[in-house]
């Protein structure tokens, strides 16, 4: 089969989808060997459908437990920043600095966060987005990272990416087990775990307790001060639990709820102390029952969130969130090789400003139609294309697709190719605190949209070689950002949200590989790179970021990682100083572990920025250098 159409310059990229589907259709009249070696990692994010992931036409980004344990001392925000294409921006600060991200580009409103499959957002956030300084590390199973358009499956918000973030659950069949976790580190960390799980019969449980606290470090620079400034730390809880009723074969049912409590100091701002505080914690809860036929499914998942945020400072205030999330859905085997996934999913956002706003009257209310399908033929060719139908309360309805066909190729009885390509449409609505906030606010903001174009090709060599190549566009109508206001005189009066551009184009590359050579070694690289038409408006995105990773196991029940990741150039933008440029860094993390007593006690210990890299992630504000760990796992 001829792949070099992947090749298409972006400017024949209107003719590259049905190019790229003529041929797919056409391949599709061949017949290939089913012999190939079978990949054992199954995804669910890109599709809702439990598929290989070398049948899924997105390039999907997966960390498992061994994986997130192979970062001790970080957050997940800090994990994330090593997945290509995502920049964070806040995660090397003090504790409780904010976190923003930026996938291929988009700031954090392009990229929704999922917490067992459902949207847990705060309402009264400025883009209505998860809080990932809430979520512990110690509780979380694995994360599935899908990049480009996927409004069809997950609604608003979904336009650069989807992350969806697994909570632990209920392991093995005996009656009670668990573990305990326990960590030490620098600038006065500690970070203990307790949890406890079983099952009995029908039933299972799991019940987490988790807690961090940390002195911290200033969280504004100091250096032009004539005295060092106070520390910023932070404390946080977390309790988790997870109860599953088998009912039958056919019909369970799943509850859960969580709480999650963060208390931290902040500065004043740019080279300024201060004794600030924020208080900030969250409430959820749900059901999730499902029920089995002879060819499908139906599930309904639902959850409550409410997040309350307090500030303690020169100007005080005070945020109550309310998101309400229902999914109902049918997944349905039409013939062989094609399913259905049809459903209705319900938002309700609403947040209160004690004050200036209340729930009554600051909400919106989603109600969105949609349906997705998945093709496989036994040529090779699996197609994925869906349709929603976006309900806003306050704005026009709106149609989005995606189309996404990909071909895999068996070559020879280990080697094999996969193309893929999709176009698809995302639909943003503004925020909440985007159109109402007293100070800040914009009642005339239109929505955003885009339209995403994909390309990309991966080959595997049995289960040991991968690598992924993508190439990607966004084009976008009616960003959103918060554009200052300054007076005659240059000075900065204010600021409010606004419709920046007419239009904005986003293209990028992506790259990258995992090797497995034996059982003692693999070593995986990552490379990404994005650029826009707009750079006025591109601010704290870097061109270019790469790394490697190298975990070997030199002797038995003894591994380590090593880690190198590079941030290029940023350009910043502050508002005393004007627009500039943070130069590029590379930071080089260790990490070693060993197991104990039938594999049942983890010792592990980790330094990360190995050489003590100096650099500048925010302008103004401290980052944090040569970091230690040391920790121990205990499962019984």
């Amino acid at each position: 089969m001829n792949t070099q159409f992947v090749q298409l310059p972006i400017k024949g990229r209107k003719w590259a989808i049905p190019a790229l589907l003529i041929t797919f259709l056409l391949g599709t009249q061949n017949s290939f060997s089913q012999d190939t070696t079978e990949l054992d990692e199954v995804v669910v994010i890109g599709t809702k459908f439990e598929i290989p992931v070398e049948k899924s036409g997105k390039t999907i980004y997966k960390l498992s437990q061994q994986d997130l344990e192979r970062n001790a001392g970080k957050s997940v925000a800090d994990i994330l920043n090593e997945v290509p294409g995502i920049q964070m921006d806040g995660n090397f600060g003090s504790p409780g600095t904010n976190i923003s991200y930026f996938v291929r580009g988009a700031s954090s409103k392009n990229t929704l966060i999922l917490i067992d499959g459902l949207p847990i957002n705060d309402p009264s956030n400025i883009s209505s987005t998860y809080d990932l300084r809430l979520l512990s590390l110690n509780q979380v199973e694995s994360i599935e990272v899908l990049k480009g358009g996927l409004s069809t499956l997950y609604g608003t918000g979904a336009s650069a990416a989807v992350i969806n973030i697994k909570l632990k659950e209920s392991k093995g069949n005996k009656p009670f087990g668990g573990s305990v976790d326990f960590n030490a580190g620098s600038f006065g960390t500690y970070n203990g775990n307790l949890s406890f799980n079983g099952k009995k019969d029908k039933f299972s449980y799991l019940v987490s307790g988790n807690f961090l606290t940390s002195e911290g470090f200033s969280s504004a620079s100091d250096e032009q001060a004539t005295i060092p400034f106070g520390k910023d730390g932070l404390d946080r809880k977390n309790a988790l639990l997870k109860l599953g009723y088998e009912f039958s074969e056919k019909f369970n049912l799943d509850f859960f709820t969580g709480y999650d409590d963060m208390e931290a100091d902040y500065d004043q701002g740019t080279f300024a102390d201060a004794d600030f505080q924020q208080i900030n914690n969250q409430l959820r809860f749900g059901i999730t029952p499902s029920y089995k036929y002879a060819k499908g499914k139906v599930s309904l998942k639902s959850v409550y969130n409410l997040n309350e945020r307090e500030f303690i400072s020169n100007f005080p205030s005070e945020y109550k969130g309310r998101n309400l999330q229902i999914d109902l859905t049918q997944e349905h085997n039409i013939l062989p090789g094609l399913k259905g996934l049809w459903g209705v999913n319900l938002q309700q956002f609403s947040y209160e400003q004690p004050g200036e706003l209340d729930f009554k009257s600051n909400k919106f209310t989603l109600v969105d139609p949609y349906a997705s399908f998945f093709y496989e033929a036994q040529s090779g060719f699996n197609l994925h294309a869906g349709a929603r139908v976006n309900t806003h309360s306050e704005y026009d309805h709106k149609f989005i697709y995606n189309v996404n066909p990909s071909y895999y190729v068996p070559i020879s009885s280990s080697v094999s190719l996969k193309v893929l390509a999709s176009i698809s449409t995302s639909y943003i609505t503004p925020s909440l605190y985007q159109i109402n906030s007293p100070q800040y606010g914009n009642d005339m903001l239109n929505p955003e949209e885009s339209l995403n174009y994909e390309q990309g090709v991966s080959l595997y060599v049995g289960k040991e070689f991968t690598l992924n190549l993508v190439h990607f566009t966004r084009d976008e109508t009616s960003p959103i950002d918060f554009v200052s206001i300054f007076d005659e005189d240059g000075s900065y009066i204010g600021g409010q949200y606004q419709n920046t551009e007419a239009e904005r184009s986003v293209e990028g590359f992506e790259a990258d590989f995992s090797w497995t050579p034996n059982k003692y070694l693999d070593l995986s690289g990552h490379y990404a790179h994005v650029n826009t038409d707009k750079p006025s408006t591109f601010y704290r995105v870097p061109k270019n970021k790469w790394g490697w990773t190298v975990n070997a196991q030199p002797i038995e029940n003894t591994e380590f990682s090593l880690k190198y990741n590079f941030t290029g150039k940023r350009t910043f933008y502050d508002f005393s100083e004007g627009e500039m440029e943070l130069e590029g860094f590379g930071l080089v993390d260790l990490y070693i572990q060993r197991t104990l007593l039938e594999n049942k006690l983890r010792v592990y210990g980790a330094i990360n920025n190995l050489i003590d890299e100096e650099f500048t992630a925010i302008y103004g504000y401290t980052t944090r250098g040569r970091t230690f760990s040391l920790g121990a796992q205990y499962q019984f």
